[in-house]
């Protein structure tokens, strides 16, 4: 077998267990990728993990250090000229179901996943060509999904507000051995010998667990790591978000969003702007930006807003026919 099959073979062993703990999911991914003969770089089974939730594979709270299959769904992309993404839960079921379809009736495009030097490759990409929208609710039955008519538009509604959360206890004891401060201008965390200043920090716990805790006028609250940076950039006014829309004729209010690499999108955030396309973010190591396609400038909007983020909008692209902006 190819390594081209690894994220589809690990999806459907993902899909038929249904849940389990994600200390568990990230060891088997390594473990998994070593059967492969894939030498996966440092953290690369983290962002396959990241990557297939954010894609609508999986849920994942790393609180509760719990991982749950998606139910299938079948989603259209926003203002994509009639195509749908199938995702959530692979199993032999659903898929026996899609390739049947794909033979008789259905036109399926499936787009591999080409990874880096270092990823775990992700399952592929399904998507599917429509013509008429009132036969999507029987397509979706007939592949055993549940249909949803955009979940990237619906989710402008639900994203949380970047906001502190419950007040928690400094660090102490042996924790501050590994004590740790966000600093910006490095774009990084540092160690440090003391929590006295503001800002966010992060330490090993009792159990080992990275904890991530920002500190207001000496107080610590609980924040995810994705969260707590953005805090940050807020409280020094820095922007990390820009969005440049297309240059297609008609698609001024569809474009690219981009986010600087060192200020990772939160989950929730990060599917809505995933699901837009179907595929992760690309990533530019010379720009160190995440790039995702084919994102509304309302909800790049409400993302940044939900952040805390001034949106910066680029200069309309180059249409490639021609050499001028529009």
């Amino acid at each position: 077998m190819s390594s081209d099959e690894f994220g589809g073979i690990l999806l459907r062993w993902l899909s038929e267990s249904r849940s389990g703990t994600a200390s568990a999911l990230r060891d088997g991914v390594r473990s998994q990728a070593e059967a492969w003969g894939l030498e996966l770089k440092e953290y690369a089974d983290w962002e396959w993990m990241r990557k297939v939730a954010a894609l609508g594979f999986i849920d994942v709270d790393l609180r509760a250090d719990r991982w749950s299959v998606a139910p299938p769904v079948l989603t259209r992309l926003p203002y994509a000229d009639g195509l749908m993404l199938l995702t959530g839960a692979r199993t032999a079921q659903i898929s026996a179901r899609v390739e049947e379809a794909a033979q008789e009736w259905m036109e399926l495009i499936t787009v591999p996943h080409r990874p880096e030097a270092g990823e775990a490759p992700l399952p592929d990409t399904l998507l599917l060509q429509y013509e008429d929208l009132r036969t999507l609710q029987e397509t979706a039955e007939l592949l055993g999904a549940r249909y949803v008519p955009c979940a990237a538009l619906q989710l402008t509604h639900l994203l949380p507000q970047a906001a502190l959360g419950p007040e928690s206890a400094p660090p102490g004891g042996s924790t501050v051995n590994t004590l740790e401060k966000y600093e910006l201008r490095l774009q990084r965390f540092v160690p440090v010998k003391t929590d006295d200043e503001d800002g966010l920090y992060r330490w090993r716990g009792a159990d080992y667990a990275r904890l991530s805790r920002v500190r207001r006028n000496g107080v610590f609250y609980a924040v995810e790591r994705e969260t707590g940076i953005y805090l940050e950039l807020a409280r020094h006014r820095t922007g990390a978000m820009r969005w440049r829309p297309e240059a297609a004729k008609g698609r001024a209010g569809i474009g690219r969003l981009f986010v600087d690499r060192y200020a990772p999108l939160p989950a929730l955030h990060e599917r809505a702007a995933v699901l837009c396309s179907g595929f992760p973010p690309s990533v530019s190591k010379q720009a160190q930006t995440r790039a995702y396609d084919n994102v509304p400038k309302a909800l790049a909007e409400a993302i940044a807003a939900s952040l805390q983020q001034n949106l910066e909008i680029m200069p309309r692209a180059v249409a490639a026919t021609g050499g001028r902006t529009k």
